[in-house]
């Protein structure tokens, strides 16, 4: 009798290790899907984004998309320097 409840308990556990792992299995592979289709979606905007700079055609468009979409600025002094002087903005 006992050697019989020794081995219910076992296939309790046995039955328990593999749903458990059967379920972090299933996480880790929708998280591996979100993911890819992150990669997959900022590639895409990457791509498009060097669609719309390489068809811009002056320099002021260009500047406008910068500060804009891009929410870029000019450096100030202090973000370069050279080896000999330091830069001011223009």
């Amino acid at each position: 009798m006992k050697q019989i409840i020794i081995l219910i308990l076992i296939v309790f556990v046995f039955f328990g290790v593999i749903s458990f792992s059967r379920y972090y299995v299933i996480q880790m592979t929708m998280q591996t899907d979100k993911l890819n289709n992150e990669y997959k979606n900022l590639l895409n905007s990457s791509i498009r984004i060097e669609l719309v700079i390489e068809g811009l055609s002056s320099l002021k468009r260009f500047e406008a998309m910068a500060f804009d979409t891009l929410s870029l600025k000019y450096p100030s002094g202090e973000d370069y320097e050279s080896c000999d002087k330091k830069y001011s903005q223009r």
